[in-house]
């Protein structure tokens, strides 16, 4: 398994920085996150993107308003592998997903995990595990026995690596999960969920400047064992 650094769009200002640094530091993979941006910002984007040789984008988190062609250029353009979506229990749901591109989709939990039925067709889980970690961490003993019913029995494709600090409260509902690490430490939660990470690679999802994040790569390797 390698461990890929990931753009984020949550802190859209940093994103120009993050792509500067790919080009200065030769970094050819990576894993998208363009959930906060609208159609057009995302249009931008690709267009960066496309101006760094050889870049590939084997795993991106895909938005509801994305259609087949969109979803098509990221597979033809940065070879993209796996994409996630989100279960219909969230506040935004992908309830459209094309049937070509079912098989290579993954859904991951967020608020709510996933129910069973809701991946016939599709490639498996995506696990966030800051976000189950966090509710684990709140006492929530039924997300935890889904979350283990679910990776007993589904293929995991990819993954969501995050941070998770306890007692501080994040931006969007005031609990742990965060997508910006203060410390290394705030990884090692981890290593309670290393028998679940994807056979291929493992995204992280987190706000970082690259070179941080490098850093995080190198350490989670270590902790969890990875190529």
């Amino acid at each position: 398994m390698r461990i890929i650094p990931g753009l984020t769009s949550t802190k859209k200002d940093r994103i120009p920085v993050f792509i500067d640094d790919l080009s200065r530091l030769g970094i050819t993979e990576i894993a998208l996150f363009p959930t906060c941006l609208a159609a057009g910002e995302r249009a931008d984007l690709y267009a960066e993107l496309e101006r760094l040789p050889g870049l590939r984008v084997p795993h991106v988190h895909i938005r509801s308003d994305m259609d087949g062609a969109e979803l098509a250029y990221l597979v033809e353009r940065f070879g993209a592998e796996a994409f996630n979506i989100h279960p219909r229990a969230s506040s935004h749901p992908f309830l459209d997903l094309p049937a070509r591109f079912r098989a290579m989709s993954y859904v991951e939990n967020v608020e709510e995990p996933p129910e069973p039925d809701e991946f016939a067709g599709l490639g498996g889980l995506c696990p966030d595990f800051s976000h189950w970690a966090n509710a684990v961490a709140f006492g929530r003993a039924a997300y935890e026995r889904r979350m283990r019913e679910l990776t007993a029995t589904l293929a995991i494709g990819c993954c969501h690596l995050s941070a998770l600090r306890l007692g501080v409260p994040n931006a969007w509902h005031g609990e742990y999960d965060h997508h910006e690490f203060a410390s290394l430490a705030d990884l090692d939660y981890l290593a309670a969920y290393a028998a679940l990470m994807p056979a291929r690679w493992a995204s992280l999802e987190l706000e970082n400047p690259l070179e941080e994040q490098l850093a995080a790569r190198d350490y989670l390797a270590r902790l969890l064992g990875a190529a």
